[in-house]
């Protein structure tokens, strides 16, 4: 299968890592080698990203379309049981994998989803997210790119990357476009994620933008089984500082192994 990297053996617990908007699989490399030797690891590329197909219908894009062929991933390699990870827009989807396919799961791990439904329609974090996906939507390529890149990241980090890079995240824009189309349009409100009731580890970056940080208040309001982490680090630390974030992920599972 495309987009789909497994590692470990095949009877050892399963877990379904889920990586962020403008990355792939690749960004959760190190993680799967500290893991691999205790889990059975499946490291999913999402759309549009790394070796996934791209989507097929974008006007119809949603965090359903996504949800649909991770569980068509996971339904054809017969894994019936699994904790899951997500980070950013992958942990919007985790969220939504936890509440709908929850007889299946065993744990749930979250670096800062990027559940934006969640906040109301007049709340400033919502705001600062519709202001960035309209300018990643007007502008070009290569701008929406920089203006994306720039937000989780810090001003300037764009433009101090090599050439190849920012090509790179410049040809992923139509994919973050759906990405903000399927996080802004997710149906679900807050008191229906009250409904996942296993052990879950919700984790935030100190230096992060208040939307995340936003999102995250609103999550841990609901989850009745929640340890909340703080990470000193901004919304990428999963890239950026992943020594300190595989950390908390490691002991995480190996007190919830099932």
């Amino acid at each position: 299968m495309r987009g789909v990297y497994q590692s470990g053996p095949t009877e050892a617990p399963a877990i379904v890592l889920l990586h962020s908007s403008m990355s792939s699989a690749r960004q959760w490399r190190s993680l799967s080698a500290n893991i691999a030797s205790d889990f059975r690891v499946i490291n999913i590329d999402l759309y549009g990203y790394g070796e996934a197909p791209a989507v097929e219908e974008p006007k119809t894009f949603s965090l359903t379309t996504e949800a649909e062929r991770v569980i068509q991933i996971l339904d054809k390699l017969e894994v019936n049981q699994y904790h899951l990870l997500g980070h950013s827009y992958g942990g919007a989807l985790a969220l939504k994998l936890a509440l709908e396919q929850n007889s299946r799961l065993c744990s749930l791990m979250l670096f800062e989803p990027v559940a934006f439904h969640l906040l109301n329609d007049e709340a400033p974090g919502r705001r600062e997210v519709q202001k960035l996906a309209s300018d990643v939507a007007q502008s070009s390529a290569s701008d929406a790119a920089a203006a994306f890149v720039n937000y989780w990241n810090g001003e300037g980090y764009f433009d101090a990357l090599p050439e190849s890079m920012q090509a790179a995240f410049s040809s992923q824009v139509e994919k973050v476009k759906l990405d903000f189309q399927a996080l802004l349009s997710e149906p679900y409100a807050p008191q229906d994620y009250a409904r996942i009731m296993q052990p879950t580890l919700l984790m935030t970056g100190k230096y992060s933008r208040p939307p995340a940080h936003a999102v995250a208040a609103v999550i841990g309001q609901q989850l009745p089984r929640l340890t909340a982490v703080s990470v000193s680090a901004g919304h990428m630390a999963p890239i950026s500082h992943s020594d300190k974030v595989n950390q908390q992920i490691v002991e995480f599972l190996h007190s919830h192994l099932s």
